[in-house]
């Protein structure tokens, strides 16, 4: 029997580990778990002829359960072969140049921007007034509504947005009564609320004006307003 020499296990070990990330990579491009494992017994083989390492029954246990577990599929991907974190796949490069890319290239309606805040947004100005209703009906024409502020986050960003050219924008928000919620122009509940300008609590049907000091205003819905701001979802 061979007897152990000046290379020890710890030695066979990382010679293993080194082995493995080489094999690793060539099964991830090639798709092949059985190369993979065919990769670790030969490297194994080849440490015991040449190193003259005596591989032991409990070594060789060790060295089989590794094998079959990089043999077993795994509960991710039962698919496709063993993927390396350090050498993604062709698929994974690609599905994150497209996912970089959706949204630039869907934003495509003309005077819309892609905001990296506010998604594909357009300050639209009338040279003829509008109502609020009238704007909904207007956005639509371009495929989108009347932009929703979402959180306080969204709220600052249409002032940064518009502090260019201040001016005050309809946006989304209306309610039936002063004790009814605000709500979206799909009738669901405003996600966010602003602070609101002068009185917020006026009776009757009102519309939302967003203001340039990123305030909020109650209006009369037969109020005509020359400006607003639509979005598109992406």
């Amino acid at each position: 029997m061979i007897q152990m020499g000046n290379v020890r296990l710890k030695h066979v070990v990382l010679f293993l580990l080194l082995s493995h990330q080489l094999i690793m990579t060539s099964a991830v491009v090639t798709n092949n778990r059985l190369l993979l494992a065919v990769g670790l017994a030969t490297g194994a083989i080849l440490s015991s002829y040449n190193g003259s390492y005596d591989w032991s029954p409990s070594t060789l246990a060790v060295l089989t359960a590794i094998i079959l577990v990089t043999l077993l599929p795994t509960a991710i991907n039962k698919d496709i072969a063993f993927q390396s974190p350090l050498v993604p796949t062709a698929q994974a490069l690609s599905g994150r140049l497209e996912n970089t890319n959706t949204e630039s290239s869907s934003c495509t309606a003309p005077g819309y921007s892609l905001h990296p805040v506010l998604g594909c947004i357009k300050l639209s100005t009338s040279t003829t007034a509008l109502t609020p209703e009238q704007w909904v009906a207007k956005c639509a024409e371009d495929g989108g509504k009347l932009i929703l502020i979402n959180s306080a986050t969204e709220n600052q960003a249409l002032v940064d947005f518009l502090k260019s050219d201040p001016k005050d924008v309809v946006i989304q928000g209306s309610r039936v009564s002063v004790s009814s919620p605000w709500t979206t122009d799909d009738g669901q509940p405003l996600p966010f609320v602003g602070e609101f300008q002068g009185i917020s609590n006026l009776a009757g049907t009102l519309r939302i004006i967003f203001t340039s000091s990123g305030k909020w205003a109650n209006v009369n819905p037969t109020n005509v307003f020359p400006n607003a701001v639509c979005e598109i979802p992406v």
